[in-house]
């Protein structure tokens, strides 16, 4: 990558990811090293989506950079989400619908079908949701949400 290509990246995620980091709503729930993990995540993402653009102009790129930056924001709050029920009885079923907007902006992100073995992700964050073992399930959640670009 030369320099101008170098700069143009670096540009397009400062101001795509940089409000993402602006909000609350991605970390309340998680402790410090969660938190990192699920940032250098979400950074990977939007880089990806930086580099693959570098050489669209501005006009092309922005909508690409959009779609997936808003894509990472809401995997990233969805994450966070499920975290905050562990220890807690969700009422209306929310940890199932947390995780079907999880999937379903995974999907949009990637605009690939989910991985097959996503469901198993599934069911073992549940499984250490249930027993309230917050590192399980967060480790479950990450691999959950694992794409090329991480």
């Amino acid at each position: 990558m030369n320099d101008l290509a170098s700069d143009i990246v670096r540009s397009r995620l400062k101001l795509w990811f940089g409000p993402i980091l602006d909000e609350p709503g991605w970390r309340s729930n998680l402790v410090d090293a969660q938190a990192e993990q699920l940032l250098q995540w979400g950074m990977a993402q939007v880089e990806a989506t930086a580099v693959r653009t570098q050489h669209l102009p501005d006009d092309d790129a922005d909508p690409l950079l959009e779609k997936d930056g808003t894509a990472v924001r809401l995997i990233m709050a969805g994450i966070n989400d499920l975290m905050g029920t562990i220890g807690k009885q969700p009422e209306f079923d929310l940890v199932d619908d947390t995780m079907t907007r999880v999937l379903k902006n995974l999907r949009w992100l990637t605009n690939q079908p989910l991985r097959p073995d996503n469901l198993r992700h599934v069911n073992h964050f549940n499984q250490a949701r249930s027993a309230e073992e917050r590192e399980a399930a967060f480790h479950h959640l990450l691999a959950l949400i694992q794409t090329d670009a991480s």
